[in-house]
């Protein structure tokens, strides 16, 4: 269990619940936002939602939690929120999922479009396994297996 007493967007869940949670990451300019994982490796979020960051598919905010269908069972290793604000999260096997603002392409995936949904990130991370991910104001990073190499994807506007 994670000790997520610290934190008053968990008082809104149960006992229960909150002895379930083996990973959390909370967000949101007020901490308004909470994205969690259970022992059983289902994943929740709830809050405010802010630039779609609860990745539900909508612009809902919710203070019940929603099931992630889509990352439920992926055993996610490492969670991480930019101030973009954005979401990225990696699973045991190296894949790699984005979601939330995206102006400054820092989802990764070749657009500024927003992303209402975690998708996987594709960009130069197929042929890596991914251990670990970060996230800034306007960029994200992945640090793969090997150690040596971190991958990170930045805004267009630097690279010219």
């Amino acid at each position: 269990m994670v000790d997520v007493g610290k934190w008053p967007i968990f008082t809104l869940l149960s006992p229960q619940e909150i002895a379930s949670i083996r990973k959390a990451c909370v967000f949101g300019t007020s901490a308004n936002e909470a994205l969690y994982v259970t022992d059983n490796d289902e994943v929740f979020v709830f809050g405010l939602n802010y630039s779609n960051c609860l990745g539900t598919g909508d612009n809902q905010s919710t203070l019940v939690p929603k099931k992630l269908e889509a990352l439920c069972g992926k055993k996610i290793k490492s969670l991480s929120y930019g101030s973009g604000p954005h979401v990225l999260l990696s699973t045991e096997d190296g894949v790699v999922y984005a979601w939330g603002h995206n102006g400054y392409s820092q989802l990764g995936n070749g657009t500024t479009n927003q992303g209402i949904a975690p998708i996987q990130v594709c960009t130069n991370l197929l042929i890596k396994q991914v251990v670990e991910v970060a996230c800034g104001s306007h960029h994200s990073m992945a640090l793969a297996a090997d150690g040596e190499e971190a991958l990170s994807w930045l805004p267009a506007s630097t690279l010219r």
